[in-house]
C-alpha cells in the first residue's frame, strides 16, 4: 500500500493499474483494472470523472466540485505519479462506479 500522507481530510489516488485508494478520515480501496469511464460521487455533491489513462496513471477529474472539494494534483507520467485529489475534513460518504453513465442537469 502507498502512503499519500494527507494532512486532514481525504485523499484519492489511484496505485498500479487496479487500484483505487481512498485514505484519510476516510479509507478505502476499490478493484478497478483498466477504467476509463469511471465516476465517483462524494458526500459533499462532489463528483469526480474517474479514469486509467493510456499513459498509466489515475486521472481524477471534477465534473461538480462540492463544498469540501480542496484540489487535483497532477499525476506526471515522467515521474509515475498519479493525479491526487484532496477534499477539506467533513466527507461521510463516497460510491464509486467504472461503467456508470452520468448525466448533470445544472439550473442556471
Amino acid at each position: 500500500m502507498i502512503s499519500i500522507e494527507p494532512s486532514s481530510g481525504t485523499v484519492i489516488t489511484g496505485a498500479s493499474d487496479d487500484l483505487i485508494e481512498i485514505e484519510g478520515e476516510l479509507s478505502e480501496e476499490f478493484n478497478s483494472y483498466g477504467c476509463s469511464n469511471g465516476h465517483m460521487a462524494c458526500s459533499d455533491g462532489t463528483l469526480l470523472k474517474v479514469d486509467y489513462a493510456e499513459d498509466g496513471i489515475w486521472r481524477f477529474r471534477p465534473i461538480v466540485k462540492g463544498n469540501l472539494f480542496d484540489k487535483v494534483v497532477d499525476g506526471s507520467v515522467e515521474e509515475d505519479t498519479n493525479d491526487k485529489t484532496y477534499f477539506k475534513p467533513g466527507l461521510r460518504w463516497f460510491a464509486f462506479s467504472d461503467e456508470m453513465q452520468t448525466v448533470v442537469k445544472r439550473n442556471k
